[in-house]
Parts: structure tokens; C-alpha cells; sequence
């Protein structure tokens, strides 16, 4: 409390348990909320050492580590996450034990950040080295809840750990978030200049509200409207009159294409995955669509009316290609059949990372461009929504 208030008042506004006797916590745990704690561990540790541990665990409380993981592989989150504290650990002036794991190539990144640096540095054998866990579990294996080198486990809302606590008394997503903005919003106004400066990334992404790659991509299809009148079924406003009014058309488009970059760095998981989540967008709004695969060239153009897709449309759909990566075909492919033959285009939903040569101009339609997060930084033209 005397050399680190600012983190001192946060601790004391969180609940800590002491985890001796619950037969899994053999150093110390947190799950977003809870600070679990065992002892033993703590009586091993120099006081330095103990509150330099008590503040990582703080740490990832107020920058809502276990809430920011979303779809990414937990076990490299875990990584990502205890080098984006423990350099800020180590900046501001705690000390750590020594198997913490600390890496300056990092510094003054966010996790997010470091966790793309990692993905990138990371060749196929060696991700499956890191650990089998799919990304969407919750309850994984105990060895996925400690990164590499680390001291503590990352717990989360659906482990077995500490379940008992979050029955009784557990704030739920939005409240930690309201939680996480007061403590951010303290924490901010009381530290050192050079220390604000360190935390002020990492502070402002946990209390900054989620919003998923889905709602982004469906505000996307809302802002495209079809005609502002039709004919069918006619306003019932005035039927009663016997007069036949247009209704107002309904938002979303009429006609879209999707591009799917087909490439040997591209997942077949990701791919498919994206393509569900698209038709189902195009099903709510009946529109027809073109859907273009492409690597360094077109492999497949496949043209479906609106009565022809279903949810399932995609669910076993056969990926052509997996060569290099061009994406000007696409482009050169919608003008040459669809423009200059006077077809319309609401717009252009490319899925890609963006590794290839792209068109240097702007096309007359909308773009959109779905990148994973190890993807290109900025598309030569259109919006760009990061899936993750």
C-alpha cells in the first residue's frame, strides 16, 4: 500500500480466496473476478516476489484478460497475456519470480498485439506443440490454463476451478466490464506519469465494449438497401381504400458477391466458417449471390437466386485451389460479367489475409474485406472487418 497505492486500492476491492485446500490451485489463480490463492506458494516467495505475483494477478483482473481471449487459442492467449503484464510489471518496478516469463521484444504492446506477433512467429508443427485445445473451450485441459514458464492459471467462466464461487456470486460479463472501467478509470488518475503511459493500451482495451465480427458484418449488409418502394405487397396503409400504394422496401442487399481467397494460407476452418456466418446474413436478406473462388486465379464461380440457399448451403462446401495469391481476378472478373453485361452489384465481401497483389483502383461498388487478425493492416480501398 505504500509503494503502490494505486494498485493496492484495486486489490481491495476484489474478492481473494485462499485455494490451500482446494486441491488445484498450487500457486495462485484468477478468473476475471476472483484472486484465488494458495499459501504454501506465497510462504516460498521473497515479499518482493509475493507482491509483484498479487499485482499479475490484479493485472489481469482490471485489463479483463480472461474476457478478451474471444475465438483465439487459449494457451498462446495465456502466453501473450502474462508477457503484455508482466512487462508492465517490470516497467513500473515490481519483481517477479524468476521463471516469469519476459520478452522486451514486446514492450508497450498490447496483448493483442503480442498474441498476433506470436501466431506469426509461430510455424504449424510448433502450434501443435502448444497444445491440442480447440479455441472456443472453456473448460480445457489444467496444462492450457498455464502458459509456458508461467507461475499462476488462467481460470474462465466455464472451468471447473473455482465453480462453487461463480454460482454463488459472479458478476456477469457486462458488470465486470462496469467493473473493470471504474478500476481502469481509478487506476489511470492515480499512477505516475511514466507508469500511466505503460498501462494506458492495455487499460483501454478491457474497457472498451466488445463488439464481434458478426455485428460488424451485419451492420455492413444493413447499410446496403434495396429500392426505398415495392410494388408487392402493397401498402396496407390504404388497402382499406382500394387504393394500391408501393410499400417500403426492406433493408439489405439485392445481389452480393463474396470472394474467397482460396490460397495455401488460408484455413479451411476459417473459410468455411465465414462462409456460414455470410449466408446466413444473405438468407435474412433474400438477396442473390455470386460466390468466387480465387488463389492466383479464378477456380470457381458459382451463381445462386435467392430460392436456392438454405443455412446448409455451405456446411460441406469443397474449397478449389490452395496455389498462390492474386486479388485482382475477382475484380476483373465482376466488371468483365456482371457490369458491362448491365447487371447490378450491392457489393464485394472479400475473404482473405490479404498476402497478394491487389487492384490499384477503386471499384464502383462497396468492399468489404473479412481478414484474420494475422492478416493485411489496411486494404488498398473498402472497409475491413478483423475476424479473430
Amino acid at each position: 500500500m505504500l509503494r503502490h497505492p494505486y494498485l493496492a486500492s484495486a486489490v481491495a476491492r476484489l474478492p481473494v480466496v485462499n485455494a490451500g485446500d482446494m486441491g488445484w490451485c498450487d500457486t495462485m489463480a484468477t478468473d476475471g473476478y476472483y484472486i484465488y490463492v494458495n499459501p504454501q506458494f506465497c510462504e516460498e516467495l521473497k515479499e518482493e516476489e509475493l507482491t509483484g505475483v498479487i499485482a499479475h494477478e490484479l493485472l489481469h483482473c482490471v485489463l479483463g484478460h480472461s474476457d478478451r481471449r474471444g475465438n483465439r487459442h487459449r494457451k498462446l492467449w495465456n502466453v501473450a497475456i502474462d508477457y503484455a503484464v508482466n512487462l508492465l510489471l517490470v516497467d513500473a518496478g515490481f519483481s517477479l519470480p524468476s521463471q516469469g516469463l519476459l520478452d522486451r521484444r514486446y514492450r508497450g504492446m498490447t496483448a493483442e498485439e503480442i498474441y498476433s506477433a506470436l501466431i506469426s512467429e509461430t510455424s504449424a508443427n510448433a502450434a501443435a506443440d502448444v497444445g491440442s485445445e480447440t479455441a472456443g473451450e472453456g473448460d480445457g485441459s489444467s496444462d492450457a490454463k498455464r502458459s509456458p514458464g508461467g507461475f499462476d492459471d488462467h481460470l474462465e467462466p466455464g472451468d471447473i476451478e473455482g465453480a462453487a464461487n461463480r454460482v454463488e456470486d459472479f458478476p456477469s460479463e457486462r458488470e465486470r466490464l462496469r467493473i473493470r472501467a471504474a478500476l481502469g478509470k481509478e487506476l489511470s488518475s492515480k499512477l505516475p506519469g511514466r507508469e500511466a503511459g505503460f498501462f494506458a493500451a492495455e487499460i483501454k482495451r478491457a474497457s472498451t465494449q466488445k463488439v464481434s465480427w458478426q455485428q460488424l458484418l451485419q451492420r455492413f449488409f444493413s447499410g446496403l438497401r434495396r429500392d426505398d418502394y415495392r410494388t408487392f405487397p402493397f401498402n396496407r396503409k390504404h388497402l382499406w381504400r382500394k387504393i394500391y400504394m408501393p410499400s417500403i422496401g426492406k433493408p439489405g442487399p439485392d445481389h452480393i458477391a463474396i470472394a474467397v481467397d482460396t490460397s495455401g494460407s488460408m484455413s479451411n476452418d476459417d473459410l468455411a466458417h465465414a462462409l456460414a456466418e455470410i449466408d446466413g446474413l444473405r438468407a435474412a436478406a433474400g438477396c442473390s449471390l455470386t460466390l468466387i473462388q480465387c488463389d492466383a486465379e479464378i477456380q470457381s464461380v458459382a451463381e445462386y437466386d435467392p430460392w436456392e440457399l438454405t443455412e446448409s448451403t455451405f456446411a460441406d462446401y469443397e474449397f478449389l485451389g490452395r496455389g498462390g495469391t492474386s486479388l485482382k481476378p475477382p475484380f476483373n472478373w465482376i466488371e468483365e460479367n456482371l457490369l458491362m453485361r448491365g447487371k447490378s452489384l450491392d457489393a464485394l465481401i472479400y475473404f482473405t489475409d490479404g498476402y497478394g497483389d491487389a487492384p490499384v483502383t477503386v471499384p464502383s461498388f462497396p468492399t468489404l474485406w473479412l481478414a484474420p487478425e494475422t492478416g493485411f493492416q489496411t486494404p488498398p480501398f473498402g472497409q475491413i472487418i478483423r475476424i479473430h
